[in-house]
């Protein structure tokens, strides 16, 4: 299987991200979320996961938040101040890898296929 042949524009609303950026910041969202226990009743807003991202990566983290959730590791739920994210427990094996991963080689890309 081609991990490099993905076309990310499809689960990203055709916003241009790199792979490499895509899984750095799918890693990094979904850590947070792990590290918060942000498992349904744990939620959090989206300005608490762009927290610490650099002011140029700002507008992709939401992106690749809304392709998370279409791939259902991430769930989101509304609230009176606006979306609350937090990670699926069905998913919770796949989350539990992406959460332990380093490295250049990553799961992520292997995830848009199922």
């Amino acid at each position: 299987m081609n991990h490099k042949a993905i076309n990310f524009e499809r689960y990203t609303e055709g916003v241009k991200i790199k792979k490499s950026e895509y899984i750095r910041i799918s890693r990094t969202i979904v850590r947070k979320l792990f590290d918060l226990n942000c498992f349904g009743k744990g939620s959090v807003h989206i300005n608490v996961l762009k927290s610490g991202f650099p002011k140029e990566e700002l507008d992709k983290v939401e992106t690749v938040l809304e392709a998370l959730v279409k791939r259902e590791i991430c769930l989101k739920k509304k609230k009176e101040h606006g979306w609350k994210y937090y990670l699926n427990m069905d998913r919770l094996d796949k989350i539990k890898e992406i959460a332990k991963e380093t490295g250049e080689h990553s799961i992520i890309p292997v995830l848009l296929f199922l």
